[in-house]
């Protein structure tokens, strides 16, 4: 009978430095009936977890999008108007915000 055994190659070792996690025995449990059931180990498991973590913080990125009427395309933005019983500090902080927006300086 002949055994494979897979060996990381020493580039993959360097680009893929491991790390230790400490558990609390009740978590690390829970983690291998998740893991024989999903055929994986803790530490695929962790791994799948902070991939996933990574991925749906990208999809959550702040964008913003500005819609403007065609008739109002390339105009000014206007003055904004203050609120009623709105603060100066919450005045400037709304004004700042459309600077940004709308790239002025």
């Amino acid at each position: 009978m002949i055994m494979h055994q897979r060996f990381m190659s020493d580039t993959a070792k360097l680009t893929r430095p491991g790390i230790t996690v400490r558990l609390d025995p009740d978590v690390r449990d829970r983690i291998q009936r998740i893991e024989a059931g999903e055929h994986r180990s803790i530490a695929g498991y962790v791994q799948m977890l902070i991939e996933r973590d990574l991925r749906a913080r990208d999809e959550a990125e702040p964008v913003i999008y500005v819609f403007t009427a065609p008739e109002l395309e390339g105009e000014a933005p206007g003055i904004l108007q203050r609120e009623e019983g709105e603060t100066d500090e919450r005045y400037e902080a709304r004004a700042e915000a459309l600077r940004i927006l709308f790239g002025e300086t």
